[in-house]
Order: C-alpha cells, then sequence, then structure tokens
C-alpha cells in the first residue's frame, strides 16, 4: 500500500511541476492581455483558478516528496521557490526526474 501511494504521489508531482510551470507564464500573459484590452475577463477567471489550483497543489505536495525522496531542506526550499518563476519547476522536475524514476520502478 506505502509503495502505491509513494509512486502515485511521485506521478502526482511530475504533473504538478509541468503544470504549475506552464500556467504561471499563461496567467501572466492573459493577465497582460486583459490589463492592455480590457477584455478575456472570463479568460482570466479560469486561468486564474485553475493556476491556483495547480499552484496549491503543488505547493502541497511538496513536503510529501521531500519526505518520501528524504530532501535535505536546501532542496525542499528550492522546490518550493521555483514555483514562483515561470518554468522553473519543468527544470526542477528533469533535474530529480532520475531519482522520481527509481523510486516509482523500485521493487516492492
Amino acid at each position: 500500500m506505502a509503495q502505491k501511494f509513494t509512486a502515485f504521489a511521485l506521478r502526482a508531482f511530475q504533473v504538478l511541476a509541468y503544470a504549475e510551470g506552464a500556467l504561471l507564464p499563461s496567467i501572466l500573459i492573459v493577465a497582460i492581455y486583459h490589463w492592455v484590452s480590457g477584455k478575456a475577463d472570463l479568460l482570466v477567471a479560469v486561468v486564474g483558478a485553475t493556476h491556483g489550483s495547480v499552484f496549491t497543489a503543488y505547493i502541497l505536495i511538496v513536503p510529501i516528496i521531500a519526505r518520501i525522496l528524504r530532501w535535505p531542506w536546501r532542496t525542499t526550499s528550492v522546490a518550493l521557490s521555483v514555483a514562483f518563476i515561470p518554468f522553473a519547476t519543468w527544470n526542477f522536475e528533469r533535474r530529480i526526474h532520475q531519482d522520481i524514476m527509481n523510486r516509482i520502478h523500485q521493487p516492492s
């Protein structure tokens, strides 16, 4: 059971890292467009709510992953910090990808 939870959490982290990396610049672009044109109210609301949900989920899953992978506090703080920089979560996930894959495919 613990192995299934670990695999699920690690996959969820990967998905959330890529989603967060894409949604942060998306909300910035949509917000700028809205500010300049005065249009796209609905788009701002949808992209903003989606980004907020994914951001919150990413921030909540980082401590879980840090515990699973036994990260030192510096790695955990980097994982949390990259959520504020467009595309940075992609780079962070790529750097730890092999560790995640080893953990997912670890024999029970």
